[in-house]
């Protein structure tokens, strides 16, 4: 690009934060430019209906500029405004600072019911239009330039993320992008210490004289994070070294010797900026792809599809949120921890919250799951992307707020990793059989610990409950599902208990499987199921799947003691956390 173009995610962001008369401004101005002399900016308090008019020799069109929502009850209320005011409306064209789905379809619907010609123009038409000419560009710097002006501040201002569990949740949104940036072949600590200077240094400036000195600098950390005193003590002196020399990955600090002082030089400063942008902008049109989603599931207006865009995003932080709390309680405290949250529940809660009529709650929920749904499950990169971000961002959140000794655990543990794998894991790996590849977390977790060097393994304990899962899911599927197959629904589905059950019908509705005996016959011979050949041949399935090493229950008796697999058995059966004495025991012994 022309180095005095404006980059689209910048217009992007502009877009998003406007305000009504700065954006009816820059559109005036605008379009200006685009349309020439014929066009004439109207607008006011008291324009009638009209912020512009076009004028050619097939008579005169009107213009609208807003940033409001609901664009079909706008373009209603201001084409009656215009008749209202003695005007004949031929023509009307609609600027919008918002992203409109459909804008075709949209067009034809409202055309054909107003009887008058419309024309929408989205924020994607800006964006296409910004740097046509000097003059465009210069709309925008007269008038959207200066709600950008927030990306100066390093720190991540992303005011979707919120918690009451730490005291500025907008850091650790800064943090989890500096150590995905940084970590590299470094040690977790060392990319966790780099990213708490950046941070303390991030309101430093040497063109107006705000420097740090190391002990200024290490007071701000611990003052805003106590725990990172624990871990990073001993750290911040050698990474200040690092960081002031001058291959520091774009990210070097400036040190002046004499007054033994430190802040970020404008090089530094820039490169965050611009990542920050791209944090915004990946934010917004994450927010554009619901929208989108949302006009595939149901025909409304722009503030409808936003009301829902709005809650499925409330619902994936409180998801996310409630699994770090329930984390960070398994970490800290050795009380029984409540069960995990179902992402139903947090549906109904976030829904609660919303002004949404009673009559249309059950409606705004499906939406919302089956947004939800496609988002996890076949999700776009942008739409990866972004909830990759946030898992990491809550992740640090918790974990460190609970136990940052975990940094210091995973930067020393040496590159012999065995992992005994659980049966929860093995049965979500099954399960994600049908997903795109990009979706399959558990099967991509299990084949990349396998390709990094971890050695994975399966014990028989293990087996024998993965095995008494599918013959359990088996038996349902028989008694309650197979005489209603060619009636059952994916609402239907989902509330079975049993998930492969829920993802073979996701899947036979996408059309990747046709029967549920070749379903459960890609894992074992369906006839063998309530045979010992069928767990055999599981066995031999799972280790060449995932690459397993088998471990037999003999092996792991041998280095247990007897008694107290049976003691912790037995408090697992009268605890009720088992039903059954042989699954009780099977994973009391491989604990």
């Amino acid at each position: 690009m022309n180095a005095d173009n404006i980059h689209p995610e910048l217009v992007q962001v502009a877009l998003e934060k406007v305000e009504g008369f700065a954006f009816e401004r820059f559109s005036q101005d605008f379009l200006s430019v685009l349309e020439g002399r014929q066009f004439v900016p109207v607008g006011g308090t008291q324009d009638g209906g009209a912020d512009g008019l076009y004028d050619c020799g097939a008579g005169r069109s009107y213009y609208q500029f807003t940033t409001q929502e609901n664009h079909r009850d706008k373009i209603r209320k201001t084409v009656a405004r215009l008749t209202e005011f003695g005007r004949e409306v031929r023509t009307l064209y609609y600027l919008t600072s918002r992203f409109i789905p459909h804008v075709d379809k949209e067009e034809d619907l409202l055309t054909e019911e107003l009887g008058v010609i419309v024309k929408i123009r989205d924020r994607k038409y800006v964006l296409s239009h910004i740097n046509d000419s000097t003059g465009t560009i210069a709309a925008y710097n007269h008038h959207l330039s200066v709600y950008t002006q927030f990306l100066e501040r390093l720190t991540r201002p992303d005011s979707s993320f919120t918690s009451a569990h730490v005291k500025d949740p907008s850091a650790f949104v800064f943090l989890q992008h500096e150590v995905s940036n940084r970590l590299g072949d470094r040690k977790l600590v060392h990319s966790l210490t780099d990213s708490m200077v950046l941070w303390a240094l991030s309101d430093t400036d040497p063109d107006k004289g705000i420097f740090l000195t190391e002990s200024e600098l290490r007071e701000r950390i611990f003052d805003r994070f106590p725990w990172a005193k624990k871990i990073l003590t001993g750290h911040i002196g050698q990474r200040l070294d690092a960081l002031r020399t001058k291959n520091a990955s774009g990210r070097e600090i400036r040190w002046y010797r004499k007054e033994q002082r430190y802040c970020l030089p404008y090089e530094t400063r820039q490169v965050i900026k611009e990542e920050t942008q791209m944090d915004e902008s990946l934010k917004i049109q994450f927010m554009e792809e619901l929208k989108l989603i949302a006009s595939e599931q149901f025909d409304g207006d722009d503030g409808d599809y936003q009301l829902v865009a709005d809650a499925v995003l409330r619902v994936v932080h409180t998801v996310f949120e409630k699994q770090g709390l329930l984390f960070a309680h398994f970490l800290s405290s050795s009380d029984k921890t409540d069960a995990p949250p179902i992402i139903a529940d947090c549906i109904d809660e976030v829904l609660d919250t919303l002004s949404i009529a009673a009559t249309n709650k059950e409606l705004y929920r499906d939406y919302v799951e089956n947004i939800i749904r496609k988002v996890f499950y076949h999700g776009s990169p942008r739409q990866r992307e972004y909830l990759t971000n946030l898992s990491r961002t809550y992740v640090l959140l918790f974990t460190l707020q609970a136990e940052p000794r975990i940094i210091e655990y995973f930067s020393t543990m040496s590159a012999s990793f065995r992992l005994y794998l659980g049966s929860d894991i093995i049965v979500k790996a099954l399960s994600e059989r049908y997903l795109e590849p990009e979706d399959q977390v558990a099967r991509n977790l299990l084949k990349m610990a396998s390709a990094a060097g971890i050695k994975l393994f399966l014990s028989e304990c293990v087996l024998e409950e993965v095995y008494t899962h599918i013959r359990g899911t088996y038996y349902e599927f028989i008694n309650y599902f197979a005489d209603i197959e060619p009636y059952v629904t994916r609402e239907v589905a989902r509330n079975s208990e049993k998930i492969l059950i829920r993802s073979y019908f996701y899947a036979k509705a996408e059309g990747k499987v046709i029967g549920w005996q070749k379903y459960l016959g890609q894992f074992l011979t369906y006839g063998n199921i309530d045979r010992p050949e069928g767990r055999e041949e599981l066995r031999k399935y799972l280790i060449s799947e995932y690459q397993l090493s088998f471990t037999e229950n003999v092996e792991l008796e041998a280095v247990t003691i007897e008694k107290d697999v049976k003691l912790l058995s037995a408090a697992m059966l009268s605890n009720d956390d088992k039903k059954n004495v042989n699954l009780a025991y099977n994973t009391a012994l491989l604990v």
